[in-house]
């Protein structure tokens, strides 16, 4: 522990313990501060680095050598506590402005949390409006996330759920549910990416991303965005690809339906799927596809 940790520990621990008694008279002082500390707390610490460590920082410690001069150990230990009180209020409220003029609304409710017990009614008010205030921050990265992202930001959704929660039950599920809405977008991305790479590879059989389990999980969140993006992976899938793979092999079919084909009908007449680009090769491949 530093010198000054040392001292300030000093100066507030264990004043509670012991009833009162006197302490002696004197102009307040370190030296006299050692005495009523010796007196009323019984400190484990040799004198003359005490008065050194205080005399080093007589300004810090300017409150508690004041109290020197009450020679009730009673009045003393009150006169202590509510110097320690008031410099960590202080302490507890500058940290607070520096945050809140830095605009580190995280860090400022984190210093709300810490200092509660310290701060003043009107700071108690700041710390109310910090959590709405950073919820509204973090719910439009999320927003603006949901249209882009190709990954995921972890940390965002952590906290956006975190101070949801401790809002309320409706702003905590918001933000589970534009988190999915990431996740969505962010799996739509990454297959999109895939499926292109499998036609310019020239692969002649779908993405796994593609398969009718995977796009069933669009369903499960069930918002407009959800629709939109299930549209989109099945156009991809389904159309874009589909019509590729289908152009290949349709033609050459004549006693099976090719398991690459088999696939894409099954999926496109289950689904109802219509789209110029295929449906007349889902019509040609309809005689052996649909046995």
């Amino acid at each position: 522990m530093t010198t000054r940790g040392k001292l300030l520990t000093v100066l507030t621990m264990g004043l509670f313990l012991v009833p009162a008694a006197g302490c002696g008279e004197g102009k307040p002082s370190c030296e006299l501060l050692y005495k009523r500390l010796d007196k009323c707390d019984k400190i484990e610490i040799k004198k003359s680095a005490f008065i050194k460590m205080c005399n080093a920082m007589k300004d810090e410690a300017k409150d508690e050598i004041a109290c020197s001069a009450k020679s009730d150990c009673g009045e003393f230990k009150k006169c202590v506590d509510t110097a320690k009180k008031a410099k960590s209020a202080a302490r507890a409220q500058k940290k607070l402005d520096e945050d809140l003029a830095k605009n580190k609304i995280k860090e400022a409710m984190m210093t709300c949390d810490i200092y509660k017990e310290d701060l003043s009614d009107e700071s108690k008010k700041k710390c109310a409006d910090l959590g709405p205030k950073l919820y509204d921050e973090l719910m439009k990265k999320a927003q603006d996330l949901v249209k882009t992202a190709e990954k995921a930001d972890f940390s965002l959704c952590y906290d956006l759920k975190d101070v949801g929660k401790k809002i309320s039950p409706e702003k905590e599920k918001a933000a589970e549910l534009v988190c999915q809405e990431i996740d969505l977008q962010v799996d739509t991305a990454a297959a999109l990416k895939d499926i292109d790479k499998a036609i310019k590879e020239g692969k002649d059989t779908l993405s796994f991303r593609c398969m009718a389990s995977t796009i069933a999980d669009y369903d499960k969140l069930g918002t407009e965005f959800a629709k939109t993006k299930k549209k989109e992976l099945i156009q991809a899938c389904f159309v874009k690809h589909g019509k590729i793979i289908l152009e290949k092999h349709v033609p050459d079919m004549k006693d099976f339906c090719k398991f690459q084909v088999k696939d894409i009908y099954e999926f496109v007449t289950k689904n109802e799927l219509k789209d110029p680009a295929i449906d007349a090769l889902i019509a040609q491949a309809a005689p052996l596809c649909s046995k």
